[in-house]
C-alpha cells in the first residue's frame, strides 16, 4: 500500500518526495563543487534534507539519502573548484597544482580544520538519522494507538446507543406479546371447531413462545455484567450453541464437522448470540445449507471456528462490512456482524470474512483458549 504526504496544493508519494530530496542534494553538490567544495561554509546544508527525510520517510530511504550525502561530502574534499572569495588562510590548496586534493597547505600538511568539519558532518548525520528516525517511529506508533483508541471509543458509543435502543425495545415489546399470547390462547380453544386453522394457530403459538424466550434471554444477559467471564469446555459449549441454533432455524441443514475438541475458553453471556448471528448470516445467504468446523491449535492456544455458506460471496470492494447499519442484504439491518465482531474482539478474538475458493463466504472466528 502506498503512503502519501499531503500538502495544500499537491499530494506527494513517498517515492516522489525521496526523488525530490535526492535532486536537491545533487543540485547542492554541483553548487558546492563550483564554489570551494568542502571548504564552502554552506556544506552543512546536506543535513537539512537528511533531517526532513528521517522525520517523514521510511528508514531505508533515509539511509540511502544519508549515504549519498556522505559520499558527496567526501568527494568534495578531493574534487572541487576553488572558491576565490575564501581567504588564503582558509583556502589551503596548492596554487601551483591542478589537483585540489585534501586541501594540502604549502607545508604539505593536511588541513585538519576541514577534516574536522567532515568528521563533524559524519557524526551529525549518524546522530540525526538515528534519533530522528526513532522519534518519528515513536510518533507514528503513538498516532496509530490514538487512532485505534478513537475507533474503539466510537465503537463503544455505537454499542451503547444500540444497547439503549434494545433496552427500550425490550420494555415496549412485553405488552404486545402478552396481548398476542392471550389472543392465540383463545384461538387455540376455538381451533377444535375449525381444524383447517389448527396447524396455523399452533405455529403462531410456537413463534410467540420463541419471541418470549428470546426476550427472556436478552433480559437475563442484560442483568449479567459483561466483565464476568466464565470458563467453559469447548465441546459442551459448542454442542449447546448448535442445539440452540437448530431450534431457531430448524429448516436449514447444518453440516457439523466439529471434531472432539478438548480445551477451554473464557467467554461471557453475549458470545453465544455472537456465534448465532454469524450462523444466521450464513443461513440467509445459503438457505440450502451451511457448514461449520472447528480447529484447536494447542501450540498457539487458539480456537478457530470456520463457518461456510454457499451463497454469492462477499463483494471484494465492500470494505465497510462490520460497521453498524451496513448490510449487503436489502432486508438486513447490518447489526449482526457488527455486534458479533465487537463481542468477539472484546474477548480477545477476531472475525474475518473472505470469499471461499469454491464459492460462497468463509467466516473465520478465532478465540484464545485458557488452561
Amino acid at each position: 500500500m502506498k503512503r502519501f504526504i499531503k500538502t495544500k496544493s499537491q499530494v506527494f508519494s513517498v517515492a516522489q518526495l525521496h526523488a525530490i530530496f535526492f535532486a536537491l542534494c545533487c543540485l547542492l553538490t554541483l553548487l558546492l563543487y563550483l564554489q570551494g567544495g568542502a571548504t564552502n561554509p554552506f556544506v552543512s546544508l546536506y543535513l537539512v534534507p537528511i533531517a526532513i527525510s528521517a522525520a517523514t520517510l521510511p528508514v531505508h530511504r533515509t539511509l540511502s539519502l544519508a549515504a549519498f550525502c556522505l559520499l558527496a561530502y567526501s568527494l568534495l574534499m578531493f574534487y572541487y573548484e576553488p572558491m576565490q572569495l575564501l581567504s588564503p588562510g582558509h583556502d589551503m590548496t596548492l596554487m601551483s597544482s591542478d589537483n585540489h586534493s585534501m586541501h594540502i597547505s604549502e607545508s604539505s600538511q593536511v588541513n585538519w580544520h576541514v577534516v574536522g568539519m567532515w568528521l563533524n558532518f559524519v557524526l551529525s548525520t549518524v546522530l540525526i538519522t538515528y534519533f530522528v528516525v526513532r522519534m518519528a517511529r515513536t510518533l507514528r506508533r503513538r498516532n496509530a494507538e490514538l487512532a485505534d483508541a478513537r475507533e474503539q471509543q466510537l465503537r463503544d458509543e455505537q454499542l451503547l446507543g444500540i444497547a439503549t435502543l434494545a433496552a427500550g425495545t425490550l420494555h415496549e415489546l412485553g405488552t404486545p406479546l402478552a396481548t398476542m399470547t392471550l389472543i392465540v390462547d383463545e384461538l387455540e380453544s376455538a381451533a377444535s371447531e375449525h381444524p383447517a386453522i389448527a396447524a396455523d394457530v399452533a405455529l403462531l403459538a410456537q413463534q410467540l413462545a420463541r419471541c418470549k424466550l428470546s426476550l427472556q434471554h436478552l433480559a437475563h444477559a442484560a442483568e449479567q455484567s459483561s466483565d464476568q467471564l466464565q470458563r467453559v469446555a469447548i465441546n459442551e459449549y459448542l454442542e449447546r450453541v448448535m442445539t440452540h441454533w437448530h431450534l431457531l432455524k430448524p429448516g436449514i441443514p447444518l453440516q457439523n464437522s466439529i471434531p472432539a475438541v478438548d480445551g477451554y475458553i473464557r467467554i461471557d453471556s453475549t458470545f453465544e448470540q455472537a456465534i448465532i448471528n454469524l450462523l444466521n448470516n450464513a443461513a440467509e445467504a445459503s438457505p440450502d445449507g451451511i457448514e461449520i468446523d472447528a480447529r484447536l491449535d494447542t501450540g498457539a492456544g487458539v480456537l478457530t471456528l470456520l463457518i461456510r455458506d454457499h451463497g454469492p460471496g462477499i463483494d471484494p470492494d465492500a470494505d465497510n462490512l462490520g460497521q453498524p447499519f451496513v448490510s449487503t442484504r436489502g432486508k438486513g439491518r447490518g447489526l449482526g456482524l457488527f455486534l458479533s465482531n465487537a463481542t468477539i474482539e472484546r474477548l480477545g478474538g477476531r472475525v474475518m470474512l473472505q470469499s471461499h475458493t469454491d464459492g460462497g463466504t468463509l467466516t473465520t472466528v478465532t478465540l484464545p483458549c485458557v488452561e
